[in-house]
């Protein structure tokens, strides 16, 4: 090995040997190694968990970046020791550099590259693609501020996060992360604070019936989602003026409001009918009430507020990994205590003092240079089942100085504009429209990887003919 003349120093003394070290064949093994050894375990990762959770533990961990840039420099070190280079050395050198560039090429597209999903549902168009990155978002009247929150896998321990001022203009707090997370869904008093809007809420244990099932019912005026619920074969409402079309089947039972309290009506599925009324003055929490269903079935009143709000919490997900697994949220507290709780894809307000902070928490948005149309989505079914075999989808691009037909199948992607748009999955409707699902990859870094393994490729042959030609 050739080495590079250098000055008598210390310090120089200091570097050579550094140089050394990096340009050492025993450094190359350890990090060619550890890289064998982290590949297979993000291999495992991916297969006994999910993609998420080999990218944190491996593919985006700072000790994985720093390795590939300790492979880098014992590349280009090992090259400089061959200084002067001849003409021998070319297969060597174009070799080393592919490597490098494969190297440089991959960082570039990491930082710099997009990645995401862009939903189009058939007739309309779309151009924003959403990201695997979340942020929270804040919106007034004169800018949106965003913060990204990063994404950290079930059973590892959450370190709240503050924003500064240089995301938003007032200090908030995410104290709680759930990785795949469900609603739980409650309601409470509004505060005096709060304008009163007299919504009530109730909420009902159903017992007994055939199967001596057990189940809570909650019934608000606040939203037709609300007032009108099934649950089994019986329906249950709640209404603030009298309750409509009582000659709808039963089993049902319904409450209005009435001066005073709640008066309810309930009707067997053999036409029996029921009706009292529930004094707010003699309480109502607690009253059971029998409406003559088959079983034996009760009505006991566990919760009554005469003006409440909607709240939504979150709880771990049964499911934590996999594709079924659902989405994250967070739970954000203001200045003065105030908190609330986001689901991915959620807004809310958050009411500090004399203050509605208007927030939301979505995944980040990348808005493409031109839309996609999605004008016709036609999927072929293996015979005799409804597995679907093959599925593509006829495009518009449309954009300035754009309007451009297209097909994008599983094996035939759209590249426009240094985009590739791959058919990524769809969501069927009944019986249409359909939502085409599109994989949307930019690869800024892929012009280097490809010379990086085109370099690499040609110095390996070089070498294989030039031992040839010796033999």
């Amino acid at each position: 090995m050739n080495k590079v003349e250098v000055p008598s120093s210390p310090f120089w003394k200091l570097a050579e040997k550094v140089f050394d070290v990096l340009c050492s064949l025993k450094l190359a093994v350890l990090v060619i190694l550890t890289l064998a050894i982290a590949l297979g375990t993000a291999t495992f990762l991916e297969s006994l968990y999910d993609t998420p959770t080999a990218q944190y533990w491996v593919y985006r961990a700072r000790w994985f970046e720093v390795n590939l840039a300790l492979l880098g420099v014992n590349i280009f070190c090992v090259a400089v020791s061959r200084v002067p280079w001849r003409l021998r050395h070319t297969p060597f050198l174009l070799a080393h550099l592919g490597i490098i560039l494969l190297l440089v090429g991959s960082w570039v597209t990491q930082r710099k590259g997009i990645d995401g999903n862009l939903r189009v549902t058939e007739g309309d168009a779309e151009s924003v693609v959403e990201l695997d990155q979340a942020s929270l978002v804040e919106v007034d009247q004169e800018r949106v501020y965003s913060m990204p929150v990063p994404w950290i896998p079930p059973g590892v321990k959450f370190n709240p996060i503050t924003t500064s001022s240089h995301y938003f203009p007032m200090p908030l707090t995410i104290d709680q992360w759930v990785s795949h997370a469900d609603p739980e869904v409650s309601f409470i008093p509004r505060s005096d604070a709060e304008p009163a809007q007299k919504t009530r809420a109730l909420r009902l244990r159903v017992t007994g019936g055939p199967m001596k099932i057990s189940q809570e019912i909650w019934l608000w005026e606040g939203a037709p989602q609300w007032q009108d619920v099934q649950a089994g074969p019986a329906r249950f409402f709640i209404y603030r003026k009298k309750i409509p079309n009582e000659g709808r089947p039963g089993p049902w039972f319904g409450i209005e409001s009435k001066d005073g309290g709640l008066a309810y009506t309930a009707k067997s599925s053999d036409g029996k009918w029921l009706r009292g009324f529930l004094s707010e003055r003699d309480g109502i929490l607690g009253k059971v009430i029998h409406p003559g269903w088959k079983g034996d079935v009760t009505l006991t009143v566990e919760k009554w507020i005469s003006d409440a709000k909607i709240q939504v919490d979150y709880r771990p997900s049964r499911i934590q990994y996999g594709a079924q697994a659902p989405s994250s949220a967070i739970h954000v507290v203001g200045t003065q205590g105030e908190s609330v709780w986001l689901g991915l894809g959620e807004r809310a307000v958050l009411h500090s003092g004399d203050k509605d902070i208007s927030l939301g928490y979505f995944p980040r948005r990348v808005v493409l240079p031109f839309a996609v149309r999605l004008d016709r989505f036609e999927v072929e079914h293996d015979p005799g089942t409804s597995r679907a075999a093959a599925y593509s989808s006829q495009v518009t691009v449309v954009g300035r100085n754009v309007d451009q037909k297209a097909t994008i199948s599983m094996n035939e992607p759209l590249k426009m504009n240094g985009y590739s748009i791959y058919q990524a999955s769809y969501e069927d409707g009944e019986p249409r429209p359909i939502t085409s699902i599109f994989s949307v990859n930019q690869d800024p870094g892929r012009f280097l990887k490809y010379s990086g393994s085109l370099l690499i490729v040609l110095g390996s042959v070089l070498l294989f003919a030039t031992r040839y030609k010796k033999k």
